[in-house]
Order: structure tokens, then C-alpha cells, then sequence
């Protein structure tokens, strides 16, 4: 009798909570990948939605399921599950993407017809930095296993665009500035967003990292140089008008009330919630676990003679 009333044995396993957040780390980064597809295109808005689906993706993962798994008693080291497995790299991704995602609102303002607003321009760029230099930040103080294995060129990439869109912001803002006939304001903008776009000497100092060291990163360069080339101009042409014409005082630094201090950051993300599944027990039996694969062959044979589904 007391065979009989003995319970069958459980077999315990991780594998499925690990599968489940591997599938949803998937889709955030398959989000991320249309997203990178539709700003190449062109589709600056659809790029924007998929990049707020990715971000929405790894802040449910982040805030809800990662913690969960964890407060159940999880027996895993997270040092050897991949990054995306991790909630506080789950959290510097979503900040990655919500930047990404902020650069397609300006590209959207930009391809508008007629003169943009310089000035949002120059705040959205600033709340981008802003938000890459957070995520950077984040990711060393948080997330040293995860950064550890991190290629190196993305890093480059991400001090890179966080530099630029620093740039773009002074940029922005002398365009702005120059409108309202502020003239030496705006000049002394345009030469530090200039010398902002120059190659750094070395890391830590004001400027661009050097990206000719990075082979994936080489084909930014004629963009860059393009890019100099008209700040260049267009401060040229202002100082020539500013000395023939307006004759503003330039100051050699920008007043820091003069500077924006704040950019705008829309931190933008989809909610993201799992489909409701209706829970099952997954109990093997001791007598289930000895069967051989022989056994579970020839009874699938047997099954699939009898015509079974």
C-alpha cells in the first residue's frame, strides 16, 4: 500500500524559464534589427515604433520577468547565462534603444519640408547624449561580466554617436540662435561645435574617438568629413557677415546661460506583456525517466501505425 500511495518524483529544471527568456530577448533584438532596417530605408517613423518595441521589450524584462525568475529561488549563476539574460544589462538596453529610437524623431524633423526647429533639434540631440552617456555609465557601474564581453568597436560606436549628437546640439542651437539675430552667440556655438567634431588625442579628452582604428566603423568617415566641412562653412560665412555687417561681440567661451543645460529625452518604449497561458505540471515519473529510447521509439511506431495523432 504505501508503494502505491507514493508520490511520482518531480523533475526539476530551469530550462524552460530559460528558453521563455532567451524568446523574449529574441524579439527585442529582432525589434531592434527592423528597426535599424527601416531607418536605412528611410522609414524614419516605422524605425522609431520598432525601436520603442525593442526598448519596451527588455524593460519587461528588466522589471518584471527577470526579477521573478530570480525571486523564485533560481539556483542559476547569472555569470553563465548570456548578457541578455541579465537584468541590469536588460536595463542598459532598453536605454540604448530609447536613444536609437530618439534619433529617428530627429531624422523625421529634418526631412520635413521648410526650415526645421533648430532649437528642438538641438534639445532632442542633447537629451541622445544625455541618454548614451547614461547607458554607458550604467553598463560600467552595473554590468562589468556583461560589458567584459562586449565587442570593443561597440563601444567606439556608442562614444561616438554620444560625441556627435553632443556636436549636433551646439550646431542646432547656433542655427537657432543666428535666426533670432543673437549673431555672436551663435558664432562662438558654431566654433566649439567645430572643434567637438575634431578627433580626440586621447580618451578622456574633448572630442570624437577615432574611428579610422575600427574597421567597422571606417565607412562613417566620409559622412564625418562631410559634416566638418560644412560646419567649417557655415562658420566662415557667419564671421565673414558678423565682421562686415552686424559687427556682434563674439566671446572666446559661450556664457553658461547662454548654453542649453537640459536636452529633451522622450524615453519612449511599448509596453510589453506575455500572451496569458493557461499552466500545466510537467511531472516524469521515476518509471518514465528509466524507459529507453528504443522503448519510446516503438511505441511512437506503434502510435503512428494505429493511425494516432
Amino acid at each position: 500500500m504505501s508503494g502505491m500511495e507514493d508520490k511520482p518524483k518531480s523533475f526539476i529544471s530551469e530550462a524552460l524559464m530559460y528558453d521563455l527568456t532567451m524568446a523574449i530577448a529574441v524579439e527585442g533584438l529582432g525589434r531592434a534589427v527592423s528597426a535599424t532596417e527601416n531607418s536605412i530605408s528611410g522609414e524614419f517613423a516605422a524605425a522609431a515604433r520598432d525601436y520603442a518595441a525593442a526598448a519596451g521589450v527588455f524593460d519587461f524584462l528588466h522589471a518584471d520577468h527577470l526579477p521573478k525568475w530570480i525571486s523564485k529561488g533560481s539556483s542559476v549563476n547569472p555569470k553563465n547565462l548570456p548578457s541578455e539574460c541579465h537584468a541590469a544589462t536588460a536595463k542598459a538596453l532598453r536605454l540604448l534603444f530609447q536613444a536609437n529610437g530618439q534619433q529617428m524623431a530627429v531624422a523625421t524633423v529634418l526631412i520635413k519640408p521648410g526650415t526645421p526647429n533648430y532649437m528642438l533639434l538641438a534639445k532632442l540631440c542633447l537629451g541622445i547624449s544625455e541618454t548614451l552617456e547614461e547607458f554607458t555609465a550604467f553598463l560600467r557601474r552595473e554590468c562589468f561580466d556583461s560589458q567584459s564581453r562586449m565587442d570593443k568597436d561597440f563601444f567606439t560606436l556608442v562614444s561616438f554617436q554620444q560625441n556627435i549628437h553632443s556636436a549636433l546640439s551646439l550646431y542646432f542651437q547656433a542655427r537657432a540662435l543666428w535666426e533670432t539675430t543673437d549673431y555672436g552667440i551663435a558664432i562662438a556655438l558654431m566654433s566649439e561645435a567645430t572643434v567637438a567634431l575634431r578627433t580626440r588625442d586621447a580618451v578622456g579628452s574633448r572630442g570624437l574617438p577615432d574611428i579610422s582604428r575600427a574597421p567597422a566603423l571606417k565607412a562613417l568617415n566620409p559622412d564625418l568629413q562631410n559634416m566638418r566641412a560644412h560646419c567649417r562653412k557655415v562658420l566662415a560665412t557667419w564671421e565673414k557677415d558678423n565682421n562686415s555687417v552686424y559687427y556682434n561681440t563674439v566671446p572666446q567661451h559661450v556664457p553658461a546661460g547662454k548654453k542649453l543645460q537640459e536636452g529633451i529625452k522622450m524615453s519612449r518604449l511599448e509596453a510589453y506583456k506575455l500572451e496569458e497561458a493557461e499552466p500545466h505540471l510537467l511531472v516524469i515519473s521515476d518509471g518514465e525517466l528509466q524507459r529507453s529510447d528504443s522503448d519510446l521509439a516503438r511505441e511512437l511506431q506503434d502510435r503512428l501505425n494505429a493511425g494516432d495523432d
